[in-house]
């Protein structure tokens, strides 16, 4: 217990350190945001002024009659077509008046043209670099999310997590489909591999016996080896060693402390070994081994070596989903409910689960050939619904 309390200890001192870096991050962005918003009203003050000036420029000149006005538009040099530019402006340098008729026409200088045209293109350059660091400094504080470790923290979106979740979902779908697809007699499995198909389906043989349904099962063994190897194993993609000491404090604080500070516990956890551990190979080796010797006998294909290797990178790809898990709300879910043990026999709910086929008008659970991927805020929220045949 030594090394776990010097270990919670270590984090612990961690955990304030990052809250101290957080807490003064938020107060130079709130002075950030004043100093912002004081610049951003000499901006908008001087940017009016400018306007204002142009405005009145434009109603004198216009007034001067159609041989004295401006376009609309200026060309990039501000001249007119004979090189001059006209504006009504207040009397400063490079402003010359003339008369003409009962008409007063002021005509300003090139030089004053290009004064006033690079002073407003300054005041606009300042105000785009201004705005462009404000943003950048509210990124970095929303990208902390009040996270002590920002660094570490999951920053995928839920719509990122769907997809990636989508993604594994269809390799394994693929693999099943193109390995799986021929009738399997019962009396050629071994035991082992019995046992494993009964703890799936009662009806593990009627699939074996269909054609059609084989794939299916396959697909729920995969998922049932990801589940119980990684997804439900806590940390456990860090290494046993990691997993074992995490699950032991895991299981003392869920018992004692309230479930907002046990999440917060369990993510700040997470992201610790997400900072300083990489998916141990060991972990990831040995699940594709489990899942290859459970399904390699079975498969129609003869290159063993390309199965092995789609395998590991399915394996892969749920390794790191694994890691994202431990650092975040994201969880998958293989059971009827959050806690249970149960593989099949119970009531489809459809508020997690999508019924892929029916063998009868039983509504109850058969096989669950995928999970379900869930998100826990204030309650779970379904981001992916499981997939089931009754």
């Amino acid at each position: 217990m030594e090394p776990l309390r010097s270990q919670l200890a270590d984090t612990q001192g961690e955990l304030t350190k990052k809250t101290l870096q957080v807490r003064q991050l938020r107060a130079d962005h709130k002075t950030a945001l004043n100093n912002w918003a004081l610049e951003k009203q000499g901006f908008a003050e001087k940017l009016q002024q400018l306007e204002n000036e142009v405005k009145r420029l434009r109603q004198s000149n216009a007034a001067a009659g159609d041989s004295a006005k401006l376009p609309p538009r200026a060309r990039e040099d501000g001249k007119q077509a004979d090189g001059t530019s006209y504006f009504s402006a207040p009397i400063s340098e490079g402003v010359e008046k003339t008369r003409g008729g009962d008409d007063d026409t002021v005509v300003i200088t090139r030089s004053r043209m290009q004064e006033v045209e690079s002073r407003f293109k300054k005041v606009t350059n300042e105000l785009a670099e201004k705005t462009k660091l404000c943003e950048d400094l509210q990124r970095r504080v929303q990208a902390q999310g009040g996270n002590p470790d920002g660094a570490g923290s999951c920053e995928l979106t839920d719509d990122q997590i769907k997809e990636r979740w989508q993604e594994l979902r269809a390799k394994i779908r693929t693999l099943s489909v193109e390995q799986f697809n021929d009738k399997i007699q019962p009396k050629l499995v071994p035991e082992k591999g019995r046992a494993e198909f009964e703890h799936l389906s009662a009806q593990w043989k009627s699939y074996m016996t269909s054609g059609h349904l084989t794939s299916y099962i396959f697909r729920a063994l995969i998922w049932r080896y990801l589940y119980t190897c990684l997804f439900d194993k806590y940390c456990r993609v860090w290494g046993k060693e990691h997993g074992d000491a995490a699950t032991k404090l895991s299981g003392l604080f869920s018992s004692k402390a309230s479930d907002t500070d046990f999440q917060e516990w369990r993510m700040h956890t997470g992201r610790m070994f997400h900072k300083v551990c990489a998916p141990d190979q060991g972990v990831v080796n040995d699940v594709t081994t489990k899942i290859f010797d459970a399904i390699a006998i079975f498969a129609t294909g003869t290159d063993t070596e390309a199965l092995k290797k789609t395998v590991k990178e399915i394996v892969a790809a749920a390794a790191e989903l694994s890691t994202i898990f431990a650092r975040s709300r994201f969880s998958a879910l293989m059971s009827d409910s959050p806690g249970s043990t149960l593989t099949h026999g119970f009531p489809c709910n459809e508020a997690i689960m999508e019924v892929k086929g029916k063998f009868g008008s039983d509504t109850t659970v058969d096989i669950m050939i995928s999970p379900c991927l869930l998100k826990k805020e204030a309650h779970y929220t379904v981001l992916v619904k499981a997939e089931v045949i009754c």
